[in-house]
């Protein structure tokens, strides 16, 4: 299971169009049309200072074009032999690309750190694809901005150099992102993050949060009274067991003000109350999961903090440090990993995964899975491809529940697996008077 230096974007990635060019102190040329199988494209560029660019992107995932800010790191040269690593800034509800620059003062922030800086706009989404397909923020972020990104500039296009780090909403993004995509970033910080919705403050903030942007009341998940496996298969808290490969900071204030550290009273009047009612809890209850869990990460429960710019630049700070030490010495990719997912099919790690069609919305399991096999939670028939593991074999013994067969890998080396898990549940779950039937089946390869 191993990732190379520079991997190919995954195959389920539309083909992205982008190229550079002469700008300022680098740019990237803009496209006049995306080839038809584009699904992001950049279409104009504007330089704001030497340092950050804004770029429009045509995408599908949205009804009109997203701006997105690219800050670069000082000693940037367009062609240049030199590959960077990337950071994503993922910001908090209804702020938008412009808010690291404009508010955090990003660009000072980060005058010392070796690393571009990538903003999109995230309006009031939660950093997810919305249930009525109305807006994919997830989708374009990690099948289109990512790509887009390394086609376009000298980036390091690996896992081992990107990270991610998001305050507020953009926190709870973060985590969100790095536990669906944990084979997309290295390492993730969540700054100030609403990080568990399964807390009655923090899920009223995210079924009214559409309202900012003219949409409708749980239009991001549904009802959570009818569509709970939907909200949890989107909470931090719920997927913790997915970070286990990520290196990750949590960060929270405490709701109390401190004029020491730039705090102002404009910020304590609202900061205050917002960082101990729908912050500390929800981190704190996030913590706390990682830990059951045995999931490592750095905790930072700040004596002091409201929601607000002092405490997100504090944290930002601290954030990157960590990210510079790791992108300068990275850590190796997990020889196996545990991940769950409501999806009806998603890729993880090289590993594609396919429910059975016939299974309402329900969580799926893969525990200790590795190139000598894995265990697989859920129901219906579950099918497995691996990655190209087996090359150079001629067969496979694949061994299900203790049944063993013979299986000719493809000619990429991959297996496929057909996995009975028992009758597909119909009832989803977490609806009330639904009841589960999952069951676990183990598999595992030799030869």
């Amino acid at each position: 299971m191993n990732e190379s230096a520079d991997r190919p974007p995954r195959r389920r990635r539309a083909l992205l169009s982008a190229a550079l060019g002469a700008g300022i102190a680098v740019a990237c040329a803009p496209v006049s049309a995306a080839p038809a199988a584009a699904a992001a494209v950049i279409t104009a560029e504007h330089w704001l200072t030497p340092r950050t660019v804004q770029l429009t992107v045509a995408t599908d995932a949205f009804a009109a074009p997203v701006p997105v800010e690219v800050t670069f790191p000082a000693g940037y040269e367009p062609g240049g032999a030199r590959r960077w690593p990337v950071t994503y800034y993922l910001a908090g509800t209804a702020h938008d690309e412009a808010t690291f620059r404009a508010i955090y003062d990003g660009e000072t922030i980060t005058a010392d750190y070796p690393s571009l800086v990538v903003s999109p706009r995230g309006d009031a989404g939660f950093w997810s694809d919305w249930l009525d397909g109305s807006a994919k923020y997830e989708t374009f972020v990690i099948d289109q901005l990512i790509p887009l990104i390394d086609a376009s500039f000298a980036t390091h296009a690996d896992r081992a150099h990107r990270a991610i780090m998001g305050e507020s909403m953009g926190g709870a993004g973060t985590l969100l992102l790095a536990a669906r995509h944990p084979d997309e970033f290295a390492a993730a910080a969540s700054l100030s993050g609403a990080a568990d919705t399964n807390m009655p403050d923090t899920w009223n903030v995210v079924s009214i949060a559409p309202a900012l942007q003219g949409a409708a009341p749980d239009a991001i998940y549904g009802p959570r009274a009818s569509q709970e496996i939907r909200w949890r298969g989107h909470n931090p808290a719920d997927l913790a067991s997915n970070l286990a490969g990520v290196d990750l900071q949590l960060y929270t204030g405490n709701g109390v003000y401190d004029p020491a550290h730039g705090e102002t009273q404009v910020e304590a009047s609202v900061g205050c109350a917002l960082e101990s009612a729908a912050i500390h809890g929800p981190s704190v209850s996030t913590h706390g999961r990682m830990l059951e869990l045995g999931i490592a990460h750095e905790w930072v429960e700040l004596p002091w903090g409201c929601h607000g710019v002092a405490l997100f630049q504090f944290e930002m700070r601290a954030a990157i440090t960590r990210f510079e030490e790791l992108f300068a010495d990275p850590a190796a990719v997990p020889e196996s990993f545990d991940y769950r997912s409501i999806e009806p099919a998603f890729e993880v790690w090289g590993w594609d995964v396919r429910a059975d069609p016939a299974r309402a919305a329900q969580f799926l399991d893969l525990h200790e899975v590795s190139a000598r096999g894995l265990r697989v939670t859920g129901s219906g028939t579950t099918t497995v491809t691996t990655p190209p593991l087996f090359a150079a074999r001629a067969a496979v013994t694949v061994t299900v529940d203790g049944i063993r067969s013979l299986v000719t890998p493809d000619a990429e080396g991959r297996v496929t697996v057909s996995v009975d898990l028992g009758p597909a549940d119909r009832q989803q779950q977490y609806t009330p008077g639904a009841v589960a039937s999952a069951r676990t089946a183990e598999v595992s390869f030799e030869g």
